[in-house]
């Protein structure tokens, strides 16, 4: 099953990168364009000056107060709403600042918080108004708390945008998770989201969903080996659990609807289409964040508490699952806004690694295939189109390896199926060195789109259709010939994807289809190009120590049931390839060509070369190796080989020679032996799978001889 790639490293902390930049000015000028501070230029233009001049006007008189407040925290207690607002006006414009006044203002700010939380005062404008001053502080835990307040005033519009780009730029440094965790923000800004529209509040959705994106992000990077990276890994659970429970994920799923309602009949642009960017990328975290579901390891206290954290993960579960086809959608809707299209589909692609996500994606398969098909119709360059070729492929490949019913809707649809073939096409026509600067690749690609073709066709229905599809076959060669001596791990992956592919296409593939019985070969189809791919994975059979040869014998022995195969089988040397195969050290190689053995001993042509080699030797030493080591798989095959090569001889003895029958009658008999073998036990399935065969092979030899070398006959059922 594949990896999604580079999830882990774009999602990584320490590379955390601001949301697109909005109206109001560059991407850096979080601060200088905050909201609450327009709001305080607007209402209290005239004493803006006055205001920073108290600093120093009024330096003695904070210095008593600090000194009063560090005797009794009570005196705030005792002071009215009034003078606490006076006390931070007082420190309006701070910047950087000491350790003792970032202890005296968040002493300030969690007694205010605790005044004006859920308050909707006349009054509250004059809150703001206060803490409009402290937005420029260094202090994250001063500009955590001011957020807090503003938020939990339950604000809206601008007021609501200044608050989450404060908590944007907080939740940006993964060193302030700690932060987070003792503060009820997360929570507040669920709340504060849900008061937006990601239309007409869409910048405060870009920078509220920007800080879920980072609070819920991947801390199983570099860091992580580190001191202390499991304790931000943990962070990072509790935070997106935090997150999930207080209704995050059902939000994302009305915000989805939403952004797709409006898009379904204007183009997206601007602000709201930046939404949905961040919207997509903090679904794609909080699903990838290991706490959906979340982990019971610290939920055993009760059987109830259990019961309950399960009904919870059922909830978050059945809520991703609904923002799947809505992603969908919005893949669609963006086909003309590529980057934010990749940003969707890489959330699909982490999603897809969920069953339940998987089954909801199946059911739009075909569409996505569809929309493979625009990625290299769209991009400017071939690189650009690779990372949503790359995820879109690794989609398709999860879908396609758990669902028969998409593999059936994908091939009934020819616009998917011409897609998906075109794609293919296009990038087997590439450089295989080419790459994009998120390092994906073209043999990439090429790898998850052949592995979407494997895929589909262990459907038989597909697998035979799709063997006569144009240019598949002309497609799969060009590739297979680029990747036959692999000099790398990539090029070893696809060389394997491709193989694969050509197993399930030959497995399908029918013998009379070759003489044009039943159809007319399309050119470059599989049927059309058997005989060519037949001679490259010969070659490749052929070549000492190449990795992919036991896979390569796989689809040599569903080739060569063909008759026009066979014979292109021993025009390319194929049986003292063979021989090389047979003797070697690799019990899979040995098994695997012994399947291929099989069906060429079906032709009397093949029979006196395989003689020529030592066959029969070979293949009762082969036997006597898969008695011994109790391989019944091996034994088995051996025998089905012994069996083809008599079949129709009429002299046994000059076939074999006396001595060979006795060896293989004595290893039959030892490998027949089940008490000798199990003694009480039940033989296992693949000694029951064995012994038939092996039984029906001793005994025509043994019948043989005895009627004094007459020629082996058998029904069409036993042959």
């Amino acid at each position: 099953h594949d990896t999604e790639p580079h999830e882990t490293k774009a999602l990584d902390k320490s590379k955390k990168v601001a949301p697109p930049s909005t109206s109001h000015g560059p991407a850096n000028s979080i601060v200088k364009n905050h909201p609450l501070k327009r709001r305080q230029v607007q209402s209290f233009d005239d004493k803006t000056n006055s205001a920073i001049a108290t600093v120093t006007d009024h330096k003695s008189t904070l210095e008593d107060q600090s000194k009063l407040l560090r005797r009794s925290n009570d005196l705030l207690v005792q002071s009215s709403t009034e003078s606490l607002l006076e006390m931070l006006k007082a420190y309006s414009g701070l910047k950087e600042c000491d350790e003792s006044t970032v202890t005296h203002i968040t002493t300030i700010l969690n007694e205010l918080y605790v005044r004006v939380k859920d308050s909707r005062g006349s009054w509250r404008g004059s809150v703001l108004g206060a803490l409009y001053g402290l937005v420029e502080a260094s202090s994250s835990k001063i500009l955590l708390l001011v957020a807090s307040i503003v938020l939990a005033m339950n604000v809206t519009g601008s007021n609501l945008t200044g608050a989450c780009k404060l908590v944007f730029k907080i939740a940006r440094n993964e060193n302030n998770d700690n932060l987070f965790m003792d503060s009820d923000v997360p929570e507040l800004l669920v709340d504060g989201l849900g008061r937006a529209s990601p239309i007409e509040d869409s910048e405060a959705c870009i920078y509220g969903y920007g800080a879920v994106r980072f609070l819920t992000g991947s801390s199983n990077g570099s860091n992580s080996a580190q001191a202390g990276g499991n304790e931000a890994c943990n962070n990072v659970r509790s935070l997106s659990a935090r997150l999930a429970r207080h209704g995050l994920c059902q939000l994302m799923v009305l915000h989805l609807k939403m952004i797709n309602e409006i898009a379904s009949t204007a183009q997206l642009s601007g602000s709201p289409l930046h939404a949905l960017f961040q919207l997509s990328g903090a679904l794609r975290t909080l699903a990838g964040s290991q706490c959906i579901p979340v982990s019971r390891d610290c939920h055993t206290s009760s059987v109830r508490h259990n019961a309950s954290v399960k009904e919870d993960d059922d909830q978050y579960i059945a809520q991703i699952e609904q923002a799947v086809p809505l992603l969908v959608r919005a893949a669609e809707m963006c086909i003309k806004e590529p980057e934010v299209q990749a940003n969707i589909i890489r959330t699909l692609s982490v999603l897809s690694e969920r069953a339940e996500c998987c089954e909801r994606l199946a059911v739009a398969a075909s569409r996505l295939g569809i929309l493979l098909g625009s990625i290299t119709q769209t991009s400017q360059t071939v690189e650009k189109g690779l990372a949503t070729c790359n995820r879109l492929g690794y989609i398709l490949g999860n879908v396609m390896a758990r669902w028969d019913t998409a593999r059936n809707q994908f091939y009934c649809c020819d616009v998917s199926c011409d897609a998906l073939l075109a794609t293919l096409e296009y990038y087997a026509n590439k450089s295989f060195t080419l790459k994009n600067q998120m390092g994906d690749t073209v043999v990439q690609v090429l790898t998850k789109l052949i592995r979407i073709v494997a895929n589909m066709c262990v459907n038989g229905d597909v697998g035979y259709g799709m063997s006569k599809r144009s240019p598949l076959g002309e497609i799969l060669l060009n590739v297979l010939l680029k990747v036959k001596d692999p000099k790398s791990t990539e090029l070893e992956e696809l060389l394997f994807a491709t193989l694969g592919a050509l197993h399930n296409l030959s497995y399908y593939y029918e013998p009379n289809d070759a003489d044009g019985a039943t159809y007319s070969v399309h050119a470059g189809s599989i049927a059309e190009r058997m005989k060519d791919i037949c001679g490259t994975l010969c070659s490749i059979l052929g070549t000492e120590h190449n990795p992919a040869r036991s896979e390569v014998a796989r689809v040599l022995g569903n080739m060569t049931r063909n008759t026009s195969i066979r014979q292109t089988f021993c025009e390319e040397n194929g049986m003292k390839i063979l021989k090389r195969c047979l003797t070697s050290k690799n019990d899979e190689l040995m098994v695997t060509s012994c399947g291929v053995l099989v069906n060429m001993l079906g032709d009397w042509s093949s029979r006196v070369p395989f003689s020529n080699i030592d066959g029969p030797v070979i293949l009762r030493r082969m036997l006597h190796r898969g008695v011994s080591n109790r391989d019944w798989i091996m034994a088995g095959i051996a025998c089905q080989a012994i069996w083809n090569y008599l079949i129709d001889t009429s002299d046994i003895i000059k076939s074999l020679g006396q001595v060979e029958i006795d060896l293989i009658c004595g290893v039959l008999a030892e490998g027949l032996d089940e008490d000798s073998l199990f003694g009480k036990k039940e033989p296992d399935n693949f000694w029951e799978d064995f012994a038939p065969v092996a039984t029906d092979l001793w005994e025509r030899l043994q019948m043989c001889m005895s009627n004094g070398n007459t020629p082996c006959e058998s029904s069409d059922e036993e042959v």
